[in-house]
């Protein structure tokens, strides 16, 4: 189905062993959950572009007898590029498994990977339907920044970061597979479900509530 836009990314540290959202001061909210959708640095944060590669591999044909009779395929593990805008420094820095010392500064040192289940969201081309692409586990990681000099013309700088998908730490995510999509197109389709099964552990924060 054709998609036109995108609506929102949410994101999660999860812990490495067990799968669960890792929540408050070690993960990237009360709740652990991270909506890229406006903070009190930028409100215009969100992401420019979802570049997801890898959705499917293609098969392998097996032969006999001089014609092709079956084939084998590969268990795809999709890597999602993603192009933030004034996405918070603080967050970004975590999603990338770096960890904030006593000087200040954000390093990855000796620390274990750091794992993030995400969840990209466009929508169909009537605005009336929300596609899901969900991420169980990955790790993002940064590649060049470019950085360039102002001239009559403000040169701006975005984020990219590339999440490489792993098979979920829990095996009853989305059946074992990498990743998921869902609609509110399909009548059973429920919200909150996709969160839970995403991000194993997150609980919505009441109004004015403590995670």
């Amino acid at each position: 189905m054709a998609t036109q836009g995108i609506v929102t990314s949410y994101f999660g540290i999860i812990d490495n062993k067990t799968g669960q959202l890792v929540k408050g001061e070690d993960g990237l909210s009360t709740d652990g959950l991270y909506e890229a959708d406006g903070h009190e640095e930028a409100t215009a944060e969100g992401a420019t572009q979802i570049q997801i590669q890898g959705l499917d591999t293609a098969p392998t044909p097996q032969f006999s007898n001089n014609k092709s009779k079956r084939s084998t395929q590969s268990t795809p593990f999709p890597t999602a590029e993603f192009t933030m805008l004034d996405l918070s420094f603080a967050a970004k820095q975590k999603l990338l498994g770096k960890k904030l010392n006593a000087k200040g500064f954000f390093t990855k040192g000796s620390s274990d990977e750091t794992h993030v289940a995400a969840i990209a969201v466009t929508r169909t081309l009537d605005k009336q339907h929300l596609i899901y692409y969900a991420f169980a586990n990955g790790v993002l990681t940064e590649g060049n920044k470019t950085l360039a000099t102002n001239t009559q013309t403000e040169a701006d700088s975005n984020d990219v970061m590339t999440l490489t998908t792993f098979s979920p730490i829990v095996d009853e995510q989305f059946d074992g597979d990498a990743y998921t999509t869902a609609s509110d197109l399909i009548p059973t389709f429920e919200f909150d479900d996709l969160l839970a099964e995403t991000f194993p552990g997150y609980t919505k924060v009441p109004a004015g509530g403590q995670g």
